[in-house]
């Protein structure tokens, strides 16, 4: 590319930049930052290093080939009823597979093939190179026909068939969504926590600024002596863990003889922007074991922790004082993530560029908007989760059916902004959480390799927020008796919907002294059921206390009841768009 020439493309992304809606309120510096590396870009795109050069042609090439051919396909095949139908699940239906749609979508399935394989052919540092792969896909799938009205054959059909209502009924569903700010996924009338979510009885025993502290109603004559404390993820709201009476592990738990508390953390406004990872550790965890450790008048406490929740526990777990630490009887991590350095699919959101760009937000935001953090997700599987219900809700005119896990990840909860900044730059960015020393959090230097107590870990095979190997990188970390578990299913489904109801597995070794993931895996035997019971079994192995009888009453004199279960906090009214 000449210097004229990139300097034109130049001015058009800058003018672009200055005045397309989707760079409003972005940092001016850090957006002619990105400018820049995307002409820089281009420019490698179309002069790519010498060595690329044969790759690049035999790309085009192939590219120039399957298109001619499929050309030729078409026109001999112009006059008959049908096509085989595409491998792609959008293309699937019988309607895609008559007239010229046949031609639409495969040419779509060529071009989209050859953004991707060029793309993936730039020779970028790794990181650059999987973001250019990301987003390259994301643009793809953004270009199917599937999407657009008109280019659908499905969404013509039933247009036709219901005289238009289906539009009609597609434009008012969409109108609605603009007005709420985000796309429909479930039915949300057919949900209300504390009703038909987050069920399982029990009541507030314990309110600060930043948590509410969760007792459970106990449903046996006894129980065990050390209680389950569980810390969810500040990202979501912690009824995830309650969903309903089938899904629930707290209710599990509390069935299986179990004295269960939780914390239901803020959903932090504006005012809480400065709460940091100090104040989550301080007035969140550490207060919470101290609060269930009084109710109960145990001397020890079993931790639970799960995502980013397992970060802020093994921190926790290395600088709180003596005296709370002899509460501590075990600590289990789901999705535990001590080493960043493969951080999952998120990776093509952390870099000090995009890091700085989203940060000029926050200082208006004053916290991580739930619905910003929500899209940044729904990306990740950008067909499944935004074009699907685009199909579904506005082009076809349809509401999606009642699914109470994605009513759970639409009510979403902000981060403050404080706390999401050192998340990002000093754990994933800077990777300083497996490092002795590198952190220092309640004036303690934090080092996780000091945290003896037995520890259980649970990974799951689909985690795409957290890849299962980080998490068995953590295990050893930590200086205690450790467990590793592999779940089947994912990041929710692997971790805290895996009710023994339902048919599951998970895997289970003897080499849990194996330096590498492979090695352990290698020795790995699968075991079919919920690892829930298994769980349970190895804290009753390390109980050191008989059951006792379960309370009468909930709370304390100290701590007496607030509010019913599912507490004030989990349904308190904040914006979520900033």
């Amino acid at each position: 590319m000449n210097e004229k020439t990139a300097d034109a493309i130049s001015q058009i992304m800058k003018s672009a930049t200055q005045t397309h809606p989707l760079f409003l309120g972005l940092d001016a510096e850090k957006t002619e930052e990105m400018r820049q590396i995307l002409v820089k870009s281009m420019q490698t795109m179309v002069a790519p290093k010498p060595e690329d050069v044969g790759e690049w042609f035999q790309s085009w090439i192939e590219y120039q080939s399957e298109f001619t051919k499929l050309w030729l396909t078409t026109l001999s095949g112009m006059g008959k009823d049908s096509a085989e139908p595409s491998k792609d699940r959008r293309f699937s239906a019988e309607e895609w597979s008559k007239g010229l749609y046949p031609f639409l979508h495969q040419s779509y399935e060529l071009t989209a093939k050859a953004m991707v394989d060029m793309a993936e052919k730039m020779g970028l540092p790794d990181h650059d190179q999987r973001k250019l792969n990301f987003y390259t896909r994301v643009t793809a799938d953004g270009l199917s026909p599937s999407n657009y009205a008109l280019t659908n054959p499905e969404v013509l059909k039933l247009a036709m068939e219901t005289n238009g209502q289906s539009l009609v009924d597609g434009f008012q569903n969409l109108l609605a969504d603009l007005e709420k700010g985000y796309i429909t996924t479930t039915d949300e009338s057919a949900f209300t926590v504390g009703e038909n979510l987050a069920t399982t009885p029990g009541a507030v025993i314990f309110r600060n600024e930043l948590i509410e502290i969760l007792q459970y109603t106990p449903t046996t004559s006894k129980v065990r002596a050390n209680p389950i404390l569980i810390v969810p993820p500040c990202v979501n709201k912690f009824y995830i863990f309650d969903i309903n009476e089938n899904k629930s592990m707290i209710r599990y738990l509390v069935e299986q003889g179990n004295a269960v508390f939780t914390i239901s953390w803020r959903n932090p406004d504006s005012k809480m922007a400065e709460y940091d990872w100090n104040d989550y550790i301080e007035k969140g965890i550490l207060t919470a074991l101290d609060v269930t450790a009084d109710i109960t008048k145990a001397d020890k406490v079993d931790l639970l922790s799960w995502c980013n929740a397992s970060a802020m526990m093994m921190a926790a777990l290395a600088v709180m004082p003596e005296k709370q630490k002899k509460l501590v009887r075990t600590a289990t991590f789901l999705s535990a993530m001590a080493d960043f350095t493969d951080p999952g699919e998120i990776e093509v959101f952390v870099d000090k560029p995009q890091i700085e760009a989203y940060k000029h937000r926050l200082k208006t935001t004053k916290v991580a908007t739930g619905r910003d953090i929500a899209q940044a997700m729904a990306m990740l599987h950008v067909n499944e989760s935004i074009w699907g219900f685009v199909i579904n809700n506005y082009l076809k005119g349809k509401s999606p059916p009642p699914f109470d896990i994605l009513f759970w990840n639409s009510d979403t909860s902000n981060l403050p902004a404080k706390w999401l900044e050192y998340y990002t730059e000093e754990m994933y960015v800077a990777n300083k959480l497996k490092d002795p020393g590198a952190l220092t959090l309640l004036d303690t230097p934090v080092d996780i390799g000091k945290i003896d107590v037995p520890c259980y870990f649970v990974a799951a095979t689909g985690d795409h927020i957290v890849p299962w190997k980080a998490s068995f990188d953590a295990l050893n970390r930590v200086a205690g008796e450790s467990e590793f578990i592999l779940t089947s299913g994912g990041h929710v489904s692997g971790m805290v919907i895996n009710h023994p109801h339902k048919s599951r597995r998970y895997f289970l070794s003897d080499a849990t002294d194996a330096d590498t993931a492979d090695a352990w895996q290698a020795s790995a035997t699968r075991t079919d059921g919920s690892w829930w019971p298994h769980w349970l079994e190895w804290l009753k192995a390390r109980d050191g206390a008989e059951d006792r009888a379960a309370p009468g009453a909930l709370g304390s004199k100290k701590y007496p009841e607030l509010a019913p279960a599912p507490g004030t906090y989990v349904t308190e009214k904040v914006p979520q768009s900033g």
